[in-house]
C-alpha cells in the first residue's frame, strides 16, 4: 500500500476521534477554546482564550481558578470576585461564560515556508507573483514528556492533531493541492483541508519507512496573481479515548498464542535439524554399509572360487601320501631300532654253540625249538618304542594332507600309527629272533667250530631283523597313510562340499544385499537431501518469518499497543489550558488563525490580520 495512503488512513481514524469523544461527570466541566493569532510566518503575537464552565449540579456559587488576564464575562449577566487566581462565579444554576488574554506558550506551535518556483522567498516577496508556489506549515509539538514503556524511559508528547484549511480564489490559482488532506472545488473557489499529527511519530517510535506520520502540511498551486487568505488550524489533544483501544486487551492473548508459537516453531526448527542430522549419519551409515556388503559379496565369490577350487583338486589327488624320502627315512630308522643287543647275541651264539655241538643229525628240530623258545619273550626297549613313535609322527607331518586335518582327527590318526608301527615293530623282531635262533642253532650245530657257530648265529640274526624292522616299518606306513588319507579325503571333500553350498547361499544373500543397499542408498541420499532441504526451509521459515513476525508482535507492536495506551493517559491529562482546580473536568482545544496576505492599492504589501469570533454582549449586540 502507498505510504501517503496509510498515512491518510491513519490520520482520518485518528481525525474521526475527534467528534466522538465524552467526557466523565464531575462537579462542572471547564471547557476553553484557544483562539491564537499568528502571522504570515506563524509567530503567534495574540492569545485568547474563551471558557465555558458547564453547571450540571446547577450550582449556585462555582468557585474557580484562571491564569488569564482581562477576564470579562462573555454572556454579560453572571458576576465574579476575583483574589489572585481565584475566580468566585454567581452561577445562579447557570452556565459561566468569559474569556482573557494569555501570555503561555501555546503547545503547539507552527512555521511557515513560502516557495515560488522552488526558491524559498518571505510571503511579501512573492504575493501578486506569478509562478508555481508551495506552501509548508510545519508544526512543533512542545508537550514533551518523559514516560516509563515497558521498563524503559521514553521520551513522548501530549497527542495533538492539527486540521488546517483555507480558501483559494480559482480566477487566479489552478492545479491546488494539499498534503494529507482533501481538494473541495465549487467551481469559483476552492477549499482546502489538511491534516498533521505532530509528535506522534516521534511519539509512537515507528520508522518512516514503514510509516510516516505527517508533522506538517504542504499546499500547493500555479498561481498568476498570489495572495493568501486566512489559513485556520483546529487543535486538539483529544485523538484517542479509552474505547477506542479496547481491540489491545486482546492483544494479550495474542502476545500468549505469539510466545507458544514462538516456541513450537523452534521446536520444529530443532526437530527438522536433528532429522537432517539423523540422515546425513544415516546417509553415513548407509555409504559404509554399502562399501561393506561390497567387499563381503566379494569376499565369499572369492572364498566360494578356492573352496571349489581346493575341493576339486583334492577329489582328483591320486599323489602318493609319503614320498620316497620319507619311506627310506622310516626304513632307516626302524632298521636301527631292529638292532639286536650283546646280551641278545651272546645267548644267540651260545645256544647255537650248544647245539652245535650234539648230534646235528637227530637234534636239529630240537635245537631249533630250544632256540626259538629261548627268544619267545623278547621286547623292544622303551626307547626303541618312543623311537618309532618319535619317525611316524616326523613322517605323518610331512604330509599336506594329514597336517590340514582337524587337530582331533590328526592325534587319532598319529596314535593309530605309532601303535600300529610298535607292535609291527615288536612282532617281527619276535619272529626274526624266532626264526634266526632255530636256524642259528641248526647250522652251528653242523659247524664244527663253536665260535664259527656262534659268530655266523649272531650275523644272520642281526641281518635278518633289520631287513624285517625296514620292510615292515615301511609297509605298515605306507598302509595306515593311504588309510588316512582314504578316510581323511572323503571327510574333507563332503565337509568343504557341505561348505561351498553354504558359501552359495551366502554370495547370493550378499548379492541380493548388495543390490538392496544400493537401493537403500539412493532412498537415504534422497530422504537425506529432502530432510536438509527441510531443515534449511525450516530454518528460513523459522528465521526469516515466524521469528520476525514474533519479534514484532512482541517488541514492535507490544511497544506500539504501550505507547497507545500512554498516549490516552497523556491526552486525558491535558485537560486545560489555563489552570483547573481538583474535583472537575476540562476540555481544552485550540484555533490558531493566521494572517492573511494581500495585495494593497499603494503597492504596500501588508497583512490582513485575523479576527477572532465575537461574544453577545447584555443588550444583544456583537462584541470582537
Amino acid at each position: 500500500m502507498n505510504k501517503k495512503i496509510k498515512t491518510k488512513i491513519m490520520a482520518s481514524i485518528l481525525l474521526c476521534t475527534i467528534c466522538t469523544y465524552t467526557v466523565p461527570i464531575f462537579a462542572f466541566t471547564k471547557d476553553e477554546t484557544i483562539y491564537s493569532k499568528i502571522n504570515s510566518e506563524g509567530e503567534n503575537y495574540q492569545t485568547i482564550v474563551s471558557t465555558h464552565i458547564e453547571n450540571k449540579e446547577g450550582l449556585e456559587v462555582i468557585e474557580d481558578i484562571s491564569d488569564l488576564l482581562k477576564i470579562e464575562s462573555t454572556n454579560g449577566e453572571e458576576e465574579f470576585t476575583q483574589e489572585g487566581n481565584s475566580l468566585i462565579w454567581k452561577a445562579d444554576q447557570k452556565d459561566i461564560y468569559y474569556q482573557g488574554e494569555s501570555q503561555k506558550e501555546l503547545p503547539v506551535e507552527c512555521q511557515i515556508k513560502y516557495e515560488l518556483d522552488g526558491k524559498e522567498a518571505k510571503p511579501e516577496e512573492i504575493v501578486g507573483k506569478t509562478g508555481h508556489v508551495k506552501i509548508t506549515i510545519q508544526y512543533t509539538n512542545k508537550e514533551e514528556h518523559k514516560v516509563n514503556i515497558n521498563g524503559m524511559e521514553q521520551k513522548m508528547y501530549t497527542p495533538f492533531v492539527a486540521v488546517a484549511g483555507t480558501v483559494l480564489q480559482n480566477d487566479t490559482n489552478k492545479n491546488i493541492e494539499i498534503s494529507n488532506g482533501k481538494v473541495i472545488n465549487d467551481g469559483s473557489k476552492t477549499l482546502v483541508m489538511g491534516m498533521a499529527l505532530p509528535g506522534l511519530q516521534e511519539s509512537l517510535k515507528v520508522d518512516k519507512t514503514d510509516m510516516e506520520i505527517p508533522d506538517s502540511i504542504e499546499i500547493t498551486m500555479d498561481t498568476t496573481d498570489f495572495e493568501f487568505g486566512n489559513v485556520v488550524t483546529f487543535v486538539t489533544p483529544k485523538v484517542l479515548e479509552k474505547g477506542d483501544l479496547d481491540f489491545l486487551d486482546q492483544l494479550d492473548k495474542v502476545y500468549n498464542q505469539v510466545n507458544t508459537l514462538e516456541t513450537a516453531s523452534n521446536q520444529i526448527q530443532e526437530g527438522s535439524i536433528s532429522l537432517a542430522e539423523g540422515t546425513n549419519q544415516l546417509a553415513s551409515g548407509t555409504e559404509e554399509l554399502k562399501e561393506g556388503a561390497d567387499i563381503a559379496y566379494n569376499g565369499a565369490k572369492q572364498i566360494k572360487s578356492e573352496v571349489n577350487k581346493a575341493t576339486n583338486q583334492l577329489a582328483s589327488d591320486k599323489s602318493e601320501v609319503i614320498d620316497f624320502n620319507t619311506l627310506n627315512s622310516i626304513g632307516e630308522q626302524a632298521k636301527q631300532a631292529a638292532n639286536l643287543s650283546d646280551t641278545q647275541k651272546a645267548q644267540i651264539g651260545n645256544q647255537a654253540q650248544t647245539v652245535a655241538v650234539q648230534s646235528i643229525q637227530g637234534q636239529k628240530l630240537e635245537i631249533g625249538q630250544k632256540a626259538e623258545s629261548q627268544v619267545a619273550n623278547l621286547a623292544l626297549t622303551a626307547d626303541q618304542k618312543q623311537q618309532i613313535a618319535s619317525n611316524v609322527k616326523l613322517g605323518l607331518e610331512a604330509n599336506s594332507n594329514y597336517m590340514s586335518l582337524p587337530a582331533d582327527q590328526q592325534q587319532v590318526i598319529l596314535q593309530f600309527s605309532q601303535n600300529s608301527a610298535i607292535s609291527a615293530a615288536e612282532t617281527t623282531a619276535k619272529q626274526t629272533a624266532k626264526q634266526v635262533a632255530n636256524m642259528t642253532a641248526q647250522a652251528v650245530a653242523e659247524e664244527v667250530a663253536g665260535n664259527v657257530a656262534n659268530g655266523t648265529a649272531q650275523s644272520v640274526a642281526q641281518m635278518t631283523a633289520t631287513q624285517t624292522a625296514q620292510t615292515t616299518a615301511t609297509t605298515i606306513a605306507k598302509q595306515v597313510a593311504e588309510q588316512v588319507k582314504s578316510v581323511a579325503q572323503s571327510q574333507i571333500i563332503t565337509q568343504m562340499n557341505t561348505l561351498g553350498e553354504g558359501l552359495n547361499q551366502l554370495t547370493n544373500g550378499l548379492g541380493s544385499l548388495k543390490e538392496g543397499t544400493n537401493s537403500l542408498k539412493n532412498g537415504v541420499n534422497g530422504l537425506n537431501e529432502g530432510a536438509n532441504t527441510l531443515a534449511d526451509g525450516i530454518k528460513t521459515f523459522n528465521e526469516e518469518g515466524i521469528q520476525k513476525i514474533c519479534n514484532y508482535i512482541n517488541s514492535d507492536v507490544k511497544d506500539i499497543s504501550e505507547r497507545m495506551k500512554k498516549l490516552v493517559e497523556l491526552s486525558e491529562e491535558y485537560n486545560n489550558f489555563t489552570m483547573l482546580n481538583g474535583g472537575n473536568s476540562g476540555t481544552v482545544k485550540f484555533i490558531m488563525i493566521m494572517d492573511a496576505i494581500k495585495k494593497q492599492e499603494d503597492n504596500e504589501n501588508t497583512k490582513e490580520q485575523a479576527i477572532f469570533p465575537t461574544q453577545k454582549d447584555k443588550s444583544g449586540e456583537e462584541k470582537k
